[in-house]
């Protein structure tokens, strides 16, 4: 890789932010995108938000973000970037909330309204609900990045092992390798895991 150029795998959320100092860089635009997208939108459903919704809070968290970035507003050491994001989306969902409470209590029964204020999220479980969300999304980004760095057999025998539930001897009989070879395979997964996690969590 040259000198200097951004690593979209496995930027940092530092350089991929400085890379949306340049609108026309759309590279970077996407891989923004792509990184933080999910978790929003994953966010946004697991509050009580419907699909559609969903996507519209997902985009203009984005945006938002983007923008104030831009503008000089985004400041680390005040917070990481995943409690910028989070201070957004709830802005966001809240915004929303509002203007849904208004359209239900107007062509809604009490009894409607009740059910629909109950499958939303209280403001208190926002900021738990954030944190899963995120911890779930760099636990997905290790095991990512620890495929991209091991055997395909062993990551294989570690995904159907550990992930999928499969017992040491059907994943031996299955990639003919042996038992000891799926444990094995299970700790140095695992292993590699547990060297990417602080990093991520400081970085991604």
């Amino acid at each position: 890789m040259e000198s200097g150029q951004l690593n979209l795998t496995t930027a940092t959320s530092t350089l991929l932010l400085e890379g949306l100092k340049d609108p026309s860089n759309e590279s970077v635009w996407k891989k923004y995108i792509e990184r933080y997208r999910p978790t929003l939108l994953k966010y946004a459903c697991r509050v009580g938000i419907d699909r559609e919704d969903a996507e519209d809070v997902a985009q203009q968290t984005l945006a938002a973000f983007a923008e104030a970035f831009q503008q000089g507003k985004y400041d680390r050491e005040k917070g990481r970037l995943r409690t910028w994001l989070f201070g957004i989306a709830r802005n966001q969902i809240l915004n929303w909330r509002k203007r849904r409470a208004k359209r239900e209590r107007s062509i809604s029964s009490p009894e409607n309204e009740t059910d629909f204020f109950e499958r939303i999220a209280s403001a208190d479980q926002l900021e738990e609900f954030w944190e899963q969300e995120w911890k779930d999304a760099v636990l997905a980004e290790c095991l990512r990045e620890a495929q991209r760095t091991v055997e395909p057999r062993t990551f294989d025998a570690f995904r159907l092992f550990a992930c999928e539930g499969w017992s040491a001897q059907r994943v031996g009989e299955h990639l003919e390798i042996s038992e000891n070879a799926v444990f094995g395979a299970k700790r140095r997964v695992l292993h590699r895991i547990r060297e990417l996690l602080p990093q991520l969590e400081e970085h991604w």
